[in-house]
């Protein structure tokens, strides 16, 4: 959000005459200056019809860097809004590409990789810089609500470990252990399905209970800076998504449970078409007996644009898969809330995006001191452009006996000071 303390009337033009005869302060974008106005060089991108495979050479603007450098005069050095719109509309991601295992864009081949800005929202980060600029040279002050906001989003790909599942899938598990010789699993399984000990992934009542602790009254309020969401999959057994099903009675208690005490949203399965998209978002409201409103894919495969282009067709909606399991950092450059941009129909569309800056599975191999300091370091980068700290965990990582610093850093990411 934008403060303006000093309100001042502009115009936009396109007419050189009537920008050339102007007396006040000017401000212009486009090949050429066409006075001593404030002048921003155009690339020319946002002029393109279609989609291209742009060159990429990488420069610095004093301690940030940047791409489609200015050849001569530019007030920034640098075509700002056409980098920005490259990093934020996933330009790149419509290109051929090479896939990772699970069919997803791979996070090394991205700019932001290649670059060296992984790890920053360097699309929030040159705002504020232009923000600087234009304050200086109109004498104004726009700036910044500084507020940092803070949600732990949990996918929920099966919400139980053994209990509710199938007797194939338990089957399996049961000779995983016996193979390995993990006897106390065994045994724990066992224990589970005769019910004489809780699931293991039984541990939703925790996660709430430190959520709710948070907030006032134990009650999220409008100006509640901290949240915490709950994606659930409800989509067809298959061989990537073989969860609970959608009419284990349990379950589907769980999740109106769940509902009544912090948001909750549908994690769209892994192999989903045009179909199932409308299918799942059904059953996700007979259920929860809400209208769908945050949505998520599983294991963050979107495969731009296809996935938000069926996201488009169901009106308004949040989708939170908007980041890299594999890496930590910034996919879309930056930590804000941002409309998915249709490159194909050249159209701002009403879908949101809230992209995630962490996948706790990219660090959970670290030890706690080297998680720790990704969390610190992603997060000031975050509060440093008063944006939204959004980290994924999946509801698995909470395993009651897992050896994990999951709710360790789950506590640390809420730190007020990090």
């Amino acid at each position: 959000m934008f403060r303006r303390l000093m309100l001042q009337d502009f115009k936009f033009t396109s007419e050189v005459s009537e920008f050339v005869s102007h007396s006040g302060v000017k401000f212009s974008y486009g090949p050429k200056p066409l006075g001593e106005e404030l002048f921003v060089w155009s690339y020319g991108l946002l002029d393109e019809n279609g989609i291209d495979d742009h060159e990429i050479e990488f420069h610095q603007w004093e301690e940030l860097p940047i791409f489609f450098k200015a050849p001569e005069r530019s007030d920034i050095p640098f075509d700002i809004f056409s980098a920005a719109f490259y990093l934020i509309t996933r330009y790149e991601e419509y290109l051929p590409q090479v896939k990772d295992d699970l069919g997803r864009y791979s996070a090394k081949e991205s700019t932001a990789v290649k670059g060296g800005f992984i790890l920053m929202p360097l699309v929030d980060l040159w705002i504020r810089k232009l923000l600087l600029l234009l304050n200086r040279s109109f004498d104004t002050t726009i700036r910044r609500e500084l507020q940092l906001k803070t949600t732990v989003t949990i996918e929920v790909s099966s919400f139980f470990k053994y209990k509710g599942r199938g007797v194939i899938d338990n089957a399996i598990m049961f000779y995983g252990h016996f193979k390995r010789f993990k006897i106390r699993y065994l045994f724990k399984q066992i224990f589970v399905l005769l019910g004489l000990k809780v699931d293991p992934f039984s541990n939703h009542e925790q996660l709430i209970r430190s959520m709710r602790n948070r907030w006032k009254h134990g009650r999220k309020t409008s100006s509640a800076t901290e949240n915490m969401i709950f994606f659930f999959h409800l989509g067809r057994y298959n061989r990537t998504d073989n969860g609970i099903s959608h009419r284990s009675r349990g379950y589907r208690e769980a999740i109106k449970q769940i509902g009544d005490y912090v948001d909750i949203g549908l994690r769209y399965s892994f192999f989903c078409d045009d179909n199932e998209v409308k299918t799942q978002g059904k059953k996700f409201e007979k259920i929860s007996n809400r209208p769908l409103s945050k949505t998520m894919a599983a294991y963050s495969k979107i495969s731009t644009p296809g996935h938000y282009k069926r996201l488009v067709d169901l009106e308004k909606l949040e989708d939170y898969s908007m980041g890299y399991e594999t890496m930590p950092g910034f996919r879309a450059s930056t930590s804000h809330p941002f409309y998915f941009y249709d490159l194909d129909y050249e159209v701002q569309t009403p879908l949101l995006i809230y992209p995630y800056a962490l996948h706790y599975k990219s660090i959970s191999g670290n030890m706690l001191n080297g998680q720790k300091q990704i969390v610190q370091q992603l997060k000031r980068r975050v509060e440093e452009v008063s944006g939204h700290f959004i980290v994924m965990y999946d509801y698995a990582q909470f395993e009651q006996g897992l050896k994990s610093h999951a709710t360790t850093i789950l506590e640390h990411i809420y730190d007020k000071e990090v």
